[in-house]
């Protein structure tokens, strides 16, 4: 699925099923120099029990457009601008490595609209 967040491209994998966002939603954050692919297994099960599933490519990687962005807090920005483009209110953010870095201050920065966080190797600080 392609959203249009800043003026780019946004690429997120939906787990095999269409998107719709009255489910829980789910959203996969992949670490550095990755992209969604990493999350396939775990985006298609949890596609096919009840969520709707957003696994982003980040800007600069995968099938997303724009320059890679060099902050943490500019990625979780876009991750919610994200949200806003999908019709997202609430998510529980899944993040690996970096990705968890994301989605911790994706919390931070709007804790009414996370539900849950799931960080998978995650390390602070990170270079």
């Amino acid at each position: 699925m392609l959203l249009d967040v800043h003026g780019h491209a946004a690429y997120c994998y939906t787990g095999g099923k269409p998107f719709d966002a009255a489910l829980p939603t789910a959203v996969f954050i992949h670490g550095a120099q990755h992209d969604h692919s990493v999350w396939i297994l775990q985006t298609r099960y949890f596609a096919h029990h009840g969520f709707g599933v957003l696994a982003i490519d980040l800007p600069g990687h995968g099938r997303s457009k724009g320059a890679p962005l060099v902050t943490v807090e500019a990625m979780a920005d876009w991750l919610l601008a994200v949200l806003d483009a999908a019709g997202v209110t609430h998510a529980l953010l899944i993040g690996h490595s970096m990705g968890s870095l994301i989605a911790l201050e994706t919390a931070r920065r709007a804790p009414e609209r996370v539900t849950r966080l799931a960080l998978l190797a995650c390390a602070y600080p990170m270079k």
